[in-house]
């Protein structure tokens, strides 16, 4: 996890999906770059 958080590696789309599970986030969360997009994503329910 640190080498993520210091951009030294980047995980792939299947871990990106696994800590969105384990977080209960959507995987589109960590690709906002704003972090308005991002607590819009976390709001964002579409059912």
């Amino acid at each position: 996890m640190n080498q993520y958080e210091t951009g030294k590696h980047t995980p792939d789309f299947l871990i990106i999906k696994r800590i969105a599970e384990v977080l209960k986030v959507p995987t589109a969360y960590f690709y906002a770059e704003e972090d308005e997009l991002a607590k819009t994503i976390i709001g964002y329910n579409p059912s």
